[in-house]
């Protein structure tokens, strides 16, 4: 199978053009994320709605990542295949899709990893690779993360399959195969709920609320990324409330910080010379870090110094300014 991380540059650009004319199963399950207790994330990774309309948009384009995470993935997605073609047993057969259009709904689409026969039966499944393993249940459960578990229901809706099946490995050794049954209207309602956020938003070209994640401030630098006036203009009615909120949220954390910062100090001193309290915390002490004098190297050295001086890219930094005495209008 050709994997979408084994498509060369053109190849790639084509498939990304492709997805923006539609919701994929993850683009589905971060608008239904969002929605969802902090209970119901666990184990989710991190999403955001503003950056996924402003993808959907046109407006900002992510970068390929080629981190460790993804690399080792990339690597161990066909172990991941063998281990599930191993689990399975005779009789069963895997092959690729690609990307896929619902029949009857225009702006859903699925990339499953693959669809799956054995012993006569049609479905698909997905190849996961994770180091924690938190959200997760134990294998041949359904208990999965909740976007994993909508990203399959998506899937379960293009295909008509009856069930999906996610092939998972935690570190190098513990493989887990977890399914999740077909459930009809649970998979029309989630449906219908991304084609309303198109419809709403991207349609529309009107942006969802911007959230607080490090995924939105990101798109936020990219679209905003220098100062067009170097004057201070005044606040409308809107930024001063928001300026108000951030002031008061500011002041209730440092108050629980310290009192955190109490807490903590407390059970240090209940700790002593012990290593800890079993079950409730320890005191450990740390190897004493090795710190590098940049600024007596460049002095001492300052050709070597150049030869090593790469130039960062640019951010914007924000910065809450304090209130005056009289910034009470």
């Amino acid at each position: 199978m050709k994997l979408e991380c084994s498509l060369n540059q053109e190849e790639r650009e084509a498939w990304l053009a492709e997805r923006r004319k539609g919701l994929g199963g993850t683009d589905v399950a971060s608008i239904m994320l969002a929605s969802a207790s902090i209970e119901d994330r666990v184990g989710c990774f991190e999403n955001s709605l503003f950056k996924l309309w402003s993808e959907k948009t046109g407006l900002f384009k992510s970068e390929d990542q080629d981190n460790a995470i993804l690399m080792r993935g990339r690597v161990m997605e066909k172990y991941v295949f063998e281990l599930y073609e191993l689990h399975l047993g005779e009789g069963c057969r895997l092959w690729e899709r690609g990307l896929t259009w619902h029949p009857t709904r225009p702006r859903i689409f699925g990339t499953p990893d693959a669809m799956v026969e054995h012993n006569g039966v049609l479905f698909g499944m997905d190849a996961k690779t994770r180091r924690m393993r938190k959200g997760w249940g134990k294998t041949g459960t359904t208990d999965v993360p909740l976007d994993v578990e909508v990203q399959m229901r998506v899937y379960m809706e293009i295909f008509d399959a009856p069930f999906w099946d996610i092939a998972t490995l935690f570190g190098l050794d513990d493989f887990r195969v977890y399914r999740i049954e077909r459930d009809r209207e649970l998979g029309e309602q989630i449906l219908t709920v991304a084609e309303q956020w198109w419809d709403s938003y991207v349609k529309t070209e009107t942006p969802p609320p911007v959230d607080g994640t490090d995924l939105c401030r990101e798109v936020l630098g990219k679209l905003n990324p220098r100062v067009k006036e170097e004057t201070l203009r005044p606040a409308s009615v809107a930024e001063r409330e928001i300026y108000e909120k951030i002031l008061k949220i500011r002041n209730e954390h440092k108050a629980l910080t310290e009192k955190k910062n109490e807490l903590e100090n407390q059970l240090r001193n209940c700790i002593g010379e012990s290593l800890g309290i079993s079950g409730i915390a320890t005191w450990k002490p740390t190897k004493p870090r090795q710190l590098f004098d940049k600024k007596r190297f460049s002095a001492e050295h300052p050709e070597l110094y150049q030869q090593y001086v790469s130039e960062g890219s640019s951010n914007r930094i924000l910065r809450i300014m304090e209130p005056k005495d009289d910034d009470s209008n």
